[in-house]
């Protein structure tokens, strides 16, 4: 696995752990950030708006929406 040069980090879903719940109730996902010398893990916390949010973006996105906004660096987001 390699980090995006010109930003030096690469986050992305651990693909073997599952998403779940906070002890407050928000929601989690687990990440994998990597920076080119070493690897940690994190959670993504979602309040459930923001969860909602999401869902709708990516049920949009997988159902043939329109297409992805440009990330910073000028790549697909």
């Amino acid at each position: 696995m390699t980090a995006n040069s010109q930003i030096g980090y690469r986050v992305e879903r651990v693909p073997d752990k599952p998403l779940g719940r906070t002890q407050a109730g928000r929601f989690f996902i687990p990440l994998r950030i990597t920076d080119g010398q070493g690897t940690t893990e994190a959670h993504l916390v979602l309040s459930g708006t923001d969860s909602e949010q999401l869902l709708g973006e990516l049920s949009r996105l997988l159902a043939g929406g329109e297409p992805a906004p440009l990330d910073p660096i000028g790549e697909p987001a």
